[in-house]
C-alpha cells in the first residue's frame, strides 16, 4: 500500500519591471542586474545543490532586460557611473554616488562592514554637501563596495578576488574594480541559460506572469476593485479591456518560449489577483495551471476555510487548475525567518508541515512568494536557510517536495463553482486603485488607450503568429502593476519619482508612435514631488511623566513620530505598532508606543520588545514585559537602564548620558518582539526608520526629515 505523503510545491516569484526610459532609451534602474547578480543565479545554484524540485517564476520584462544585458544592449544609467573612473565623475555624478550607492540592507551589508559604514557616516546627511570632501580613492571604494554588498553566497565562493576585497576592506585599485564588474557582468549574463539548462534536466519547472504584470482583473474589468471593495472610490473614466489581459498572457507566454524554449507552462498571475473572467481567459490560452493566496479560496467557498483541510487541495475553475498558498508560512519566509537561526526557522516550517501532514496526508502545500526581496536580509543572502530547508523537506518521509506543476499532474481537482476577485493583498485590489493618485494613473491610461488604439490589439490577437509591435508594447508596459504599486500611500521607495516617470514616459511612447502629441496632463507628476515625511521631528524639547497613560492632549503634542508601518518592495500583513512616538529634553530620550497589549502578545510570557538605534555606536533598547525591566545594551553589552511604564500606551526613558547620542547625526532605528528566544515581529518590515537627534539645538530650529 503506497505511503501517503504531503505534497510541498514551493514557488519562488522572480519579478522587475522595465526599467528603460522608452524616450531615451537608457534604464533608469538597476535592480533587474543587481538582483541577477546577487539572487537568481545564486537561486537556481542551492536548488541545484541540493537537487530540489522547485518552481521558479519569471516576469517577461524581466526575461527581456536580462537578454538585454547578456547581449551588452542595456544602457543602466548607474552602471555608467560604477564603470567611470571616479577622477572622470562630474559634481553631479559624485552627489548621485552618495545619495544612491548606500542602497543596501544596513544589519547585514553596511553596519558589519567598517570602511563602508565609514563612508555613509562621512557622507551624513548632505549628500550635496559633503561630495567635495570625498577623495577619489574614497568614491572607489564607495563603487565597489556597492557592488560587493550586491554578492551572493555562491559567488563568492566561486570568485577568489570577492572574499579578499571583502577582507581588505578598502584602497581598491581601478584594476580590482574592473575585475569585479567583469565578475558580475558574467554572472548576469549566464541567467536565461542556466534557467534553461535546469528545466530541460527536470531540476526546476519554469512558469510565468503575463507580459508586463498586469492586474489581470482588472484589465478585464476596472470596476470589478468595487465587488471586494464595496464603496471604493473608483477612476472616473471606466477601462474594460479583457482583449489587452488576453494579449499580455499570449505575449508573456510567447517571450517564454523564445527566450526559454518552447513548452506549456503554468501562470502566476501579477499578485495573485484572479477573477472569474481572468481564469476563464487563461484556461482559454491553455495554461497548465494558476495560483492565487488562501484568503481568494476562502472568499470562493460556501463554508470559507473553516476547515483548514480545504486549503491543501488542487481545485478548478472553467477547466482550469488551481493552488492557493499557505500565507502563514509563505509570509514568515519572506518577513519573520530573516531574523532565526536557520535552525529554528526550518524546523518551525518543518512542524507546521507535519501538523498539516497529520490532518490532510495527501495534501498538497503551495508555498508562494517573493523569491528575490527578503534574501539581504538573511545571513549568507539565505544560503544556509535554504540549503537547510529543501534538505529537511527532501529527508522527511512524509513529504514530497515537487513543483507545481508535479502536484497538479498527481491531484484530482475540485471544482469550484465561483471565484472570488481580488489578490494576495487582503485578498482586493486596494493596492492598486482607489487613491487619489492611482486612480488618476487609471485615468491617464485610459485616455492614451482611446486615443491611440482602436482596433489594434484585436488585429495582434488574430495575427498571433507575430509579435505586437513597439506600440502595443509600450501598452503592455504602461498596464503593468508596478507602477500602480508605488502610487498611494501604502508603499515607499526613495525612487518612487523614477517610478511615476517611467509610467508617464511609457505613455507618452504611445502617443509618439501612434503619431500624436502627447497631452501636457504627462508633463505633470502624479505623486507629489515632495511626499509627506515618513519621520517628523519634535517641534521643542519637553518632559512627559512616565506613567503608561496619555495623561492630556498636550502631554506628547511637541514629540516627532516615526511611521513603523511603512512597507518597501514587498508587502506584508504582519500586525505591529504602528507609530513611534519620541522626544527628548537636557536629561533623557522618551519613547511611546500605543500598541501596548499587542506588544505583549507578540512578547508573549517571557519575552522582549527591542528598539536597535544605530549611529556611532550600535544601541539596544530592551524592554521586558513581564517585569518591566528597560535595559541599554552598547555593542551588545549591558551598560544601564533606563525606565518603563506600560498601562493603556507602553512610554520608555532613556538618560542621554547613556546614550551618549552626538547632535545633528543621523541614526538609524527598527524595533523587534522576541518570543520564546526568535523574532515574532520587525517594524518597519523592510529597512530602518531615520531619526536625527537635535539635543538642544532643537529649540533654536523646527527640523522635518
Amino acid at each position: 500500500m503506497r505511503r501517503s505523503r504531503l505534497k510541498i510545491a514551493i514557488l519562488w516569484h522572480m519579478h522587475q519591471p522595465d526599467y528603460r526610459d522608452p524616450t531615451s532609451g537608457r534604464t533608469l534602474l538597476p535592480w533587474t542586474w543587481l538582483h541577477a547578480v546577487k539572487d537568481y543565479g545564486e537561486m537556481l545554484e542551492t536548488v541545484a545543490e541540493c537537487q530540489a524540485p522547485v518552481t521558479i517564476n519569471l516576469v517577461p520584462t524581466l526575461l527581456e532586460q536580462l537578454d538585454r544585458y547578456r547581449r551588452g544592449e542595456d544602457a543602466d544609467s548607474w552602471l555608467e557611473l560604477v564603470r567611470k573612473k571616479t577622477e572622470d565623475l562630474n559634481s553631479a555624478e559624485r552627489v548621485f554616488l552618495l545619495e544612491h550607492f548606500f542602497s543596501v540592507n544596513d544589519q547585514r551589508h553596511l553596519f558589519p562592514h567598517p570602511r563602508y559604514y565609514q563612508l555613509r557616516q562621512k557622507r551624513g546627511l548632505d549628500p550635496i554637501a559633503t561630495a567635495p570632501a570625498f577623495s577619489f580613492q574614497e568614491l572607489r571604494d564607495l563603487q565597489v563596495w556597492f557592488l560587493l554588498s550586491w554578492t551572493g553566497y555562491h559567488l563568492r565562493k566561486r570568485e577568489p578576488l570577492l572574499p579578499e576585497l571583502l577582507r581588505r576592506g578598502g584602497s581598491f585599485s581601478e584594476e580590482e574594480k574592473i575585475q569585479l564588474l567583469c565578475i558580475c557582468d558574467t554572472e548576469v549574463a549566464r541567467i536565461i541559460t542556466r534557467h534553461a539548462e535546469l528545466e530541460a534536466a527536470g531540476q526546476i519547472e519554469i512558469s510565468l506572469t503575463p507580459y508586463a504584470h498586469p492586474i489581470l482583473p482588472l484589465l478585464c474589468e476596472l470596476r470589478r476593485a468595487g465587488e471586494p471593495s464595496p464603496g471604493l472610490s473608483l477612476p472616473l473614466t471606466d477601462f474594460q479591456h479583457p482583449e489587452d489581459a488576453r494579449l499580455q498572457v499570449r505575449e508573456g507566454l510567447r517571450t517564454g518560449e523564445l527566450l526559454l524554449g518552447a513548452r506549456k507552462r503554468g501562470i502566476w498571475p501579477a499578485e495573485g489577483a484572479v477573477s472569474e473572467e481572468a481564469i476563464q481567459l487563461l484556461s482559454e490560452e491553455e495554461v497548465l495551471w494558476a495560483a492565487s493566496d488562501e484568503g481568494i479560496l476562502a472568499r470562493s467557498l460556501p463554508d470559507g476555510l473553516k476547515n483548514r483541510r480545504d486549503l491543501y487541495r488542487v481545485y478548478s475553475y472553467a477547466g482550469l487548475p488551481l493552488v492557493f498558498r499557505d500565507r502563514e508560512i509563505s509570509d514568515r519566509i519572506g518577513f519573520l525567518y530573516a531574523d532565526w537561526t536557520a535552525e529554528d526557522a526550518v524546523t518551525d516550517i518543518v512542524e507546521r508541515l507535519k501538523k498539516i501532514a497529520s490532518q490532510a496526508p495527501d495534501g498538497v502545500v503551495s508555498i508562494i512568494l517573493d523569491g528575490e526581496n527578503c534574501w539581504e536580509r538573511y545571513v549568507d543572502n539565505g544560503y544556509p536557510f535554504l540549503q537547510l530547508l529543501y534538505r529537511s523537506l527532501l529527508d522527511e518521509p512524509d513529504f514530497e517536495l515537487c513543483t507545481v506543476g508535479q502536484a497538479v499532474a498527481t491531484s484530482t481537482p475540485q471544482k469550484l463553482e465561483k471565484l472570488a476577485a481580488g489578490s494576495w493583498i487582503r485578498s482586493d485590489f486596494t493596492t492598486w486603485i482607489g487613491h487619489p493618485e492611482e486612480n488618476h494613473a487609471w485615468e491617464l491610461l485610459a485616455a492614451a488607450r482611446r486615443d491611440c488604439v482602436t482596433d489594434q490589439v484585436k488585429q495582434s490577437l488574430e495575427t498571433s503568429s507575430q509579435p505586437p509591435d513597439e506600440q502595443l508594447r509600450e501598452l503592455l508596459r504602461a498596464e503593468g502593476s508596478d507602477w500602480f504599486w508605488w502610487y498611494g500611500d501604502e508603499h515607499q521607495t526613495a525612487q518612487a519619482d523614477i517610478f511615476d516617470r517611467l509610467f508617464r514616459s511609457h505613455l507618452e511612447g504611445l502617443y509618439h508612435l501612434s503619431g500624436l502629441p502627447s497631452p501636457a496632463s504627462l508633463q505633470q507628476p502624479i505623486k507629489p514631488r515632495h511626499k509627506q515625511a515618513t519621520s517628523c521631528e519634535p517641534r521643542e524639547l519637553f518632559t512627559p511623566q512616565i506613567d503608561g497613560r496619555l495623561n492630556d492632549y498636550f502631554e506628547w503634542l511637541a514629540a516627532g513620530e516615526i511611521d513603523l508601518a511603512a512597507a518597501g518592495a514587498m508587502h506584508t500583513a504582519q500586525k505591529g505598532p504602528e507609530k513611534l512616538y519620541f522626544g527628548y529634553d537636557n536629561q533623557a530620550l522618551y519613547l511611546r508606543l500605543d500598541e501596548a497589549s499587542l506588544l505583549k502578545q507578540l512578547c508573549g510570557k517571557a519575552g522582549v520588545f527591542e528598539i536597535y538605534i544605530h549611529g556611532r555606536r550600535n544601541l539596544c533598547l530592551r524592554w521586558h514585559p513581564h517585569s518591566n525591566l528597560l535595559e541599554l545594551l552598547a555593542e551588545g553589552k549591558a551598560i544601564g537602564q533606563g525606565t518603563a511604564a506600560c498601562n493603556s500606551i507602553l512610554e520608555l526613558s532613556v538618560p542621554l548620558k547613556l546614550l551618549k547620542l552626538e547632535e545633528n547625526k543621523e541614526l538609524r532605528l527598527f524595533c523587534c518582539c522576541v518570543k520564546d528566544g526568535r523574532p515574532s515581529g520587525r517594524w518597519p518590515g523592510e529597512g530602518d526608520a531615520p531619526l536625527i537627534f537635535r539635543g538642544a539645538l532643537l529649540n533654536e530650529e523646527n527640523w522635518t526629515i
